[in-house]
């Protein structure tokens, strides 16, 4: 009897200790918090109003998930822009939140989309990347309909909020920047700017279906995608086999595509270096803003790891900027 009770209270205590631990170590990822499903999960909101709200849907046979942060200034009655936020490879929605999007979209009044991409589940954490396309040298990852989702996630919010249909944009970093690089590439008839950060290259196969404004950022201090391309130091970041553009050529295509004049302006600000290409097809800028000594971080945003392995956070350049861009460029 005695040791039927003891056994008993171990399995309590340690299921205990579970429901404790579990969620403090989903808090304090990097990547953000659980995506173990509840057994009977809340439906989904026909509209959506202020806060956060965590939405799926199906999409080649797969369910998806992505998030959308409502500013608490949304009413319901203005069309309101929308900014999708495309998280790095080995991440999830949770990143939007580490790099303070959801306070960029209270302060500047956007609904703020943040799908996720495919992967495995690991630690209770969802590790998810993007599939980028191909350029020369480069080939990343996975064979996902990528494209095809974020569309539909578009179309998805749009149905539960009041969108401006000519104010959608999209921004991503690293491999996510990659991604918002062929959304640009692929989905100009339904994003009208794009904004990536050190993205890894654009693919090959890039044309648009008119010519898209792009904003480019990338720190010289970048341990993941060298300034200089090539691949990163071993162990600085995953998937070291394939080659990195540099944002120099990254930048000199988007010129090409868009048909600007290669008569830029630079100007200087700080620690950053911006170079602007405003002599573009179809009233198109490409814009390049070069910071020293930034790493693989988002601009202002968290140092999610150490300085050492991905380099530092810069305050020199912040979601302002990229706001900025995106409010000059409304589709034309």
């Amino acid at each position: 009897m005695m040791r039927a009770f003891r056994w008993s209270l171990g399995i309590t205590l340690l299921l205990t200790m579970a429901a404790v631990l579990v969620p403090l170590a989903c808090a304090r990822s990097p990547w953000g918090a659980s995506t173990i499903a509840a057994a009977s999960p809340a439906p989904e909101p026909a509209t959506l109003g202020p806060g956060d709200h965590s939405l799926s849907l199906v999409h080649g046979g797969l369910r998806r998930t992505y998030r959308v942060h409502v500013p608490a200034s949304y009413t319901g009655k203005t069309p309101t822009p929308l900014v999708l936020y495309i998280h790095g490879g080995e991440g999830n929605a949770h990143a939007a939140y580490l790099d303070g999007m959801d306070k960029a979209s209270d302060r500047f009044g956007f609904i703020l989309g943040i799908p996720e991409g495919t992967g495995s589940v690991k630690w209770g954490q969802l590790r998810a990347e993007w599939n980028g396309g191909r350029w020369s040298g480069g080939e990343c990852c996975g064979t996902a309909d990528d494209v095809g989702f974020v569309s539909q996630v578009i179309d998805a919010i749009e149905l539960k909020a009041n969108i401006d249909h000519r104010r959608v944009y999209a921004t991503g970093i690293s491999n996510g920047g990659l991604m918002t690089n062929r959304l640009g590439c692929e989905m100009a008839n339904k994003i009208a700017a794009i904004a990536t950060v050190a993205p890894a290259g654009l693919e090959s196969s890039c044309r648009p279906s008119r010519p898209i404004p792009v904003l480019d950022i990338h720190g010289t201090g970048d341990r993941c995608n060298p300034f200089n391309g090539g691949t990163p130091p071993l162990g600085a970041c995953a998937k070291v086999s394939y080659v990195r553009m540099t944002p120099k050529a990254v930048v000199d295509a988007w010129v090409r595509i868009d048909g600007c004049a290669n008569t830029p302006t630079t100007t200087t600000r700080g620690k950053v270096t911006i170079t602007q290409y405003a002599q573009c097809s179809g009233g198109a800028e490409v814009v390049f803003y070069r910071v020293e000594g930034m790493g693989h971080t988002w601009p202002s945003g968290s140092q999610y790891l150490p300085a050492f392995l991905v380099g530092p956070v810069s305050t020199d350049v912040s979601q302002a900027d990229i706001w900025e861009f995106f409010d000059h460029h409304p589709m034309p």
